[in-house]
């Protein structure tokens, strides 16, 4: 009977073998707040970056750099380079990429591009992260699509530039 017992006994050990977690566990992913949720929604992983000043409206602005003198009013108009991309880094836009910057009125920005305009004086460089309720909404435009996050990387050339010569 003892060799049974022995023998049932072992047969359950070799079972249970195996069983179980064989690593330590990993550690819990660190909690992310509702709103980092979404800026990663709207804006892939860029959206996350710890060095992005957000305001209350959602636009998210991380300077490149600063620049000097006057930034650009309501009624200025402004020579800049830019691009415009997607959360999957799809540029839709590139004057540097035609090798012209764009001479541009103020008044006629979407809102999120002349808030963060505000912030930059000539010389500057910044990345505005734009939500939809600031950008295009539901509309798209484009190769936007409707309710899309916009990345916009802008450099401030020139603040009331002299017109360009046609």
């Amino acid at each position: 009977m003892k060799a049974v017992v022995v023998g049932l006994f072992s047969l359950a050990m070799v079972g249970l073998t195996g069983c179980g977690p064989s690593e330590p566990a990993a550690p819990d992913a660190p909690v992310k707040d509702e709103m980092t949720l979404r800026r990663e929604w709207l804006f892939g992983p860029r959206g996350g970056a710890p060095d992005i000043i957000w305001r209350p409206s959602g636009l998210g602005i991380r300077l490149l750099a600063a620049g000097a003198g006057t930034a650009p009013g309501f009624a200025d108009r402004v020579r800049v380079h830019y691009s415009g991309s997607l959360k999957d880094g799809r540029v839709f836009i590139d004057t540097r990429a035609g090798g012209k910057p764009a001479d541009l009125a103020m008044k006629t920005l979407i809102v999120g591009w002349a808030d963060g305009m505000a912030e930059l004086k000539p010389g500057g460089r910044a990345e505005f992260f734009i939500p939809p309720s600031q950008g295009y909404g539901n509309a798209g435009i484009g190769d936007v699509p409707p309710g899309s996050g916009l990345i916009f990387d802008v450099e401030l050339l020139e603040v009331n530039p002299t017109p360009a010569k046609p």
